[in-house]
């Protein structure tokens, strides 16, 4: 049922361009402000955090185990598909991603700058930036979707594959919480962050491998292999920088291996960068046939 479920909510995305119709997040916030009133020693500790994402997953959980012994597996697909629709990114990532290259090619660099404002999450990866410096634009516009492309589908896909909804309602729930405590500057927001990196580690490092295989390979590995274990690195400038490699950009490392071999062509800016924004979707599509292969693969076999 899960690889099912999977397809299903893929062909609805098609249909509807996300899952917007059931991004109503009113309850769990309303869940969250009504935690610290529990206890009044808890009210500023992040295991409140853990809390509110655990319970609505533990209720979830208990609905899947009564359906699986009271019914079958297969009325399953009924709870998975609004689960895993509600669980994928909120805004329109193709939307936002055609509007910044739109304002790019035409140099409107404060609708540009505008864009990747309401694309980006963390305000700590909003640097100063010289509006008129499209190179720095277009190179910060790269990570900001490359994270948002991932976040939005990869890495809910990973956790619903591996640990069925609950795990893709418990990222999900995870990224609006430490989104919220960022936006009302939450002490808690830095741990959040810290725990949230911790939890897209494995899918980050996955789609890492699936951009080797679909782009250039090379490139993409010598930049993982010295990256893999980078545990205090940020998910966003993780996975830009093998994004980077996978696009056949050249790295320091490659570079002191062997440099006679590579002969990067000429770099004309911001020409290169913006080519690199708009690669990067296509990138995206590739990774997820890799993966919707793979698990009808994984669905066949076992």
């Amino acid at each position: 049922m899960t690889f099912i479920s999977l397809v299903i909510v893929l062909l609805l995305v098609q249909w509807w361009g996300s899952g917007k119709p059931l991004h109503r997040d009113e309850w769990f916030f309303k869940w969250w402000q009504l935690l610290p009133h529990a206890h009044k020693y808890a009210a500023h500790t992040p295991w409140l955090c853990a809390v509110a994402v655990a319970l609505p997953v533990m209720l979830l959980a208990a609905a899947i185990v009564l359906i699986s012994v009271y019914w079958s597996a297969g009325w399953l697909i009924v709870l998975n598909i609004p689960v895993l629709l509600y669980s994928l990114g909120r805004g329109d990532f193709s939307s936002a991603l055609h509007s910044y290259t739109e304002a790019a090619h035409s140099g409107d660099s404060v609708k540009a700058a505008s864009v990747l404002d309401d694309m980006n999450l963390d305000p700590d990866l909003r640097g100063s930036r010289n509006s008129e410096d499209w190179a720095t634009l277009n190179r910060e516009a790269l990570r900001v979707f490359t994270y948002r492309g991932f976040e939005r589908m990869f890495a809910v896909i990973f956790w619903f594959m591996l640990a069925g909804a609950p795990g893709a309602l418990a990222y999900r729930l995870s990224v609006l919480l430490w989104w919220h405590l960022l936006e009302v500057n939450d002490s808690r927001a830095a741990v959040m962050g810290r725990a949230l990196t911790l939890i897209e580690w494995p899918a980050a490092r996955l789609l890492a491998l699936s951009w080797a295989l679909v782009g250039h390979f090379d490139f993409c590995m010598v930049r993982l292999r010295h990256l893999w274990l980078s545990q205090q690195m940020l998910t966003p400038v993780f996975l830009v920088s093998v994004l980077l490699g996978a696009m056949g950009e050249e790295s320091e490392w490659s570079k002191g291996a062997d440099s006679r071999r590579f002969q990067p062509a000429a770099r004309i800016e911001p020409s290169y960068s913006l080519c690199l924004v708009e690669s990067a979707a296509s990138m995206f599509s590739r990774a997820l046939l890799l993966w919707v292969f793979a698990a009808a693969l994984v669905t066949l076999l076992f």
